[in-house]
């Protein structure tokens, strides 16, 4: 895992194996062992600035970095625009701050020992370095639950990640967290025509970010594209800005229109386009080396397919990758005011959110136009009223690019959306309630389990496992190789059982997820 690796007031010291196309730096003083491990990828946004009284270090990718390294000492991480994890040292009195940045997009976690302090990008490495091996109930009973965790903790009770907008300041051998960033969506009223204007100047601009840094570093325009509106409308506008060739990458089932139809969009934009089939989900069996890439904060089946399609391409000149997470969270809602920026939160920053870009970290850098902190600043304070059910989205597609309403999305036409209601937390298409109703019901009975049905899904493993015995075989003989792991949990090994014995393949992943992790940390 690349990043920083610190240790305060201890004798720990960071050993990491240099890597092709890596470097390692150091900084020490006699209580500070600071080590980066890092991609040499974008190498001159990763700061290693010093003078008698500060040191500053970077990690990831910066779309403001003159402005930043005019004022490096007392520059405030909030005006700072990329995706970064960043490190400060005050020689003066000896406090060290430690940044994720606003919307927590790299992997920090600490912990502290009677000994001192400790950071890392690895949470494996960090228990194990650390002495620390207890293991969080909660955390193993969330993620069976819903797939993710939601907030700074970890499977290991002890060790916390920095999470989206917080900095980890330590200073006099006392370490804290706080918040020095955090969105609003307070509504702010403003003149439809105004603010769709508005909108669109400001995601032009994030799209523009990463390809300017792209062609600053000559690196190469490789960009996801699926059947959805968010990716969809990334490479729309990042087609219009620029000349350079694009490549587009899919996967999916052949034949789902996840295949189908980006093949036509890529061809409307004269972009490349490779295409990885998924059929019958080998890829799934990929379980130690997923869950040490997302450290288990999530259910290794969601990032498994990114995973198996970071291995079969070439990412040496590949640039930042701009990709359309979480477009539907922001553009659009399915929730009320007062939990909107929990779900944030906890959801897309912390939760699945974090799958598909903690893969890719692994060859590059990634970046969400919709994630832009002025995109976000912005939009978000758009009254949700207007945000309901695409409705903001739509008008602005309408206005600014409408040629990207002559593909469905969702199976209805753009500015047409069907009526909606709000239950359980997600919008419900009315003419689709009572069958959710009676599949509830069914639940309820145990006469249903939520299979994926090949029809309908880009990734159908239900299926997969019935036709392919293989895939099936290994994801049983692993639970059976690790089951015993969770033999001092009872609570947990017992829903573990009842998942294995009764729920769908995405489900019993999520088992061998915090298997996977225990079977690492023993």
């Amino acid at each position: 895992m690349y990043g920083f690796r610190i240790s305060i007031n201890t004798t720990a010291k960071w050993y990491a194996p240099e890597k092709d196309n890596t470097f390692i730096r150091r900084f020490e003083t006699d209580s500070i062992h600071l080590f980066q491990h890092s991609l040499c990828k974008f190498e001159k946004d990763k700061l290693w600035l010093e003078d008698e009284n500060y040191f500053l270090a970077v990690e990831g990718v910066l779309f403001n970095r003159d402005n930043i390294t005019a004022d490096w000492q007392t520059t405030d991480v909030r005006d700072w625009r990329g995706s970064f994890a960043c490190a400060r040292v005050n020689k003066q009195n000896g406090e060290v701050q430690v940044y994720n940045d606003q919307i927590g997009s790299h992997m920090i976690f600490w912990c502290q020992t009677e000994e001192g302090i400790y950071i890392s990008p690895d949470l494996f490495e960090l228990a194990h370095v650390c002495g620390i091996n207890e293991i969080n109930t909660a955390f193993m009973l969330r993620i069976l639950k819903t797939g993710y965790g939601c907030d700074d903790t970890t499977m290991v009770t002890g060790i916390r990640r920095i999470g989206a907008g917080q900095v980890l300041s330590i200073r006099n051998g006392k370490a804290e967290v706080m918040q020095y960033y955090r969105f609003d969506n307070r509504p702010v009223h403003r003149d439809d025509k105004e603010a769709l204007a508005r909108t669109n100047e400001l995601f032009r601009q994030a799209v523009k970010r990463v390809i300017d840094k792209n062609e600053e570093y000559g690196l190469k325009h490789f960009y996801p594209l699926s059947g959805g509106l968010d990716s969809r409308m990334v490479q729309i506008v990042a087609r219009q800005l620029t000349d350079a060739p694009i490549t587009n990458f899919t996967y999916s089932q052949i034949s789902h229109y996840d295949h189908l139809l980006p093949e036509k969009i890529a061809a409307f934009l004269g972009n490349e386009w490779r295409f990885l089939p998924l059929d019958g989900g080998n890829y799934l069996t990929q379980i130690d080396a997923i869950t040490k890439v997302t450290q288990g904060l999530v259910n290794y089946n969601g990032p498994s397919e990114i995973y198996y399609c970071s291995t079969q391409f070439d990412w040496t000149e590949a640039g930042v990758v701009a990709t359309g997470v979480n477009g539907d969270n922001i553009f659009s809602v399915e929730t009320d005011s007062a939990h909107e920026i929990e779900r944030l939160y906890s959801l897309s920053f912390s939760g699945n959110g974090l799958g598909s870009p903690l893969v890719l970290q692994q060859h590059t850098e990634t970046y969400s136009p919709f994630c832009d902190v002025d995109v976000l600043n912005y939009v978000l304070r758009i009254p949700l009223k207007k945000r309901w059910n695409y409705h903001f989205y739509d008008h602005w597609i309408l206005r600014y690019y409408p040629e990207a309403a002559q593909w469905l999305h969702k199976e209805q036409r753009i500015g047409h959306r069907r009526i909606v209601i709000p239950l359980l937390g997600r919008n419900i298409p009315l003419r689709d309630l009572p069958k959710r109703l009676i599949l509830s019901a069914l639940k309820r009975l145990h006469l249903y389990n939520g299979y994926r049905l090949k029809s309908s899904s880009m990734t159908p493993y239900d299926e997969w496992v019935k036709s392919n015995p293989e895939l099936q075989k290994t994801l049983t003989t692993y639970y059976s190789a690790h089951k015993h792991l969770l033999v001092p949990f009872p609570s947990v090994a017992a829903k573990a059982e009842e998942i294995m014995q009764t729920s769908p393949v995405y489900d019993q992943c999520a088992v061998l997820t915090i298997l996977s992790v225990l079977h690492q940390l023993s």
